[in-house]
């Protein structure tokens, strides 16, 4: 019921791609690991220019509960939506995530601001990834962000990240589990739970000499 980090990140990964062909411009995402460090104050190691991009989409977890922000760089704002509903206190930490964020990459961030847009409200304790996803989604087509929300249409919602995710599966077998490329660093790690691979780097270099477990298993 409640959406693991690689649902989150394999759907945004796909809306932008959509965005990108479609639209034909520069939209980006931050997936929800590298954003939920940024939101715990810790340093960025993302390899990324913000300038290069138009948008760009994170999806954070906060207390076993997903939260959307979009950030416009050439605009110097961004957006901050809770499904729960947005208090004052996020708002101003999310102005200061981005803050620390763009002056890390080189550039001003003085004028930054953070707002919100209307849009629904979560019913339950378990929708949150479903409506962060749908409102990165209806965001970056210019939809409307207030829906319904009843139990009936959450799980249609459910059924349709699903269908989609599976549809455009592709085979992951030789690619990181955390950066989701075959390329960069050489040297390797499995988890010793799920048995996927990762970059070491990607996950700044844990000892080959004990066990290793994956953000997702831990």
């Amino acid at each position: 019921m409640e959406l693991e980090s690689e649902v989150i990140n394999a759907y945004l990964r796909l809306l932008v791609q959509r965005y990108n062909k479609e639209k034909g411009h520069k939209a980006a995402l931050i997936d929800s690991y590298a954003m939920t460090a940024m939101w715990d104050r810790k340093l960025s190691r993302l390899r990324m220019d913000p300038m290069s991009s138009d948008v760009i989409v994170r999806i954070f977890n906060k207390s076993h509960h997903w939260i959307l922000t979009v950030l416009y760089p050439h605009e110097k704002r961004c957006l901050f939506l809770d499904p729960l509903g947005e208090k004052a206190a996020d708002l101003r930490r999310c102005q200061e995530t981005t803050r620390a964020f763009m002056r890390q990459k080189g550039y001003m961030s003085s004028r930054w601001s953070c707002g919100t847009l209307p849009h629904s409200l979560q019913r339950d304790a378990v929708s949150c990834g479903v409506l962060a996803l749908k409102f990165a989604e209806k965001i970056l087509s210019g939809d409307n962000l207030t829906f319904d929300t009843s139990e009936k249409q959450i799980n249609k919602m459910r059924l349709d990240i699903a269908t989609t995710l599976l549809q455009e599966s592709d085979a992951l077998s030789g690619v990181c589990y955390y950066c989701g490329s075959e390329e960069g660093d050489t040297l390797w790690i499995c988890c010793d739970i799920c048995e996927r691979w990762f970059h070491i780097n990607c996950v700044q270099h844990p000892s080959v000499d004990k066990d290793y477990l994956c953000p997702a298993c831990t």
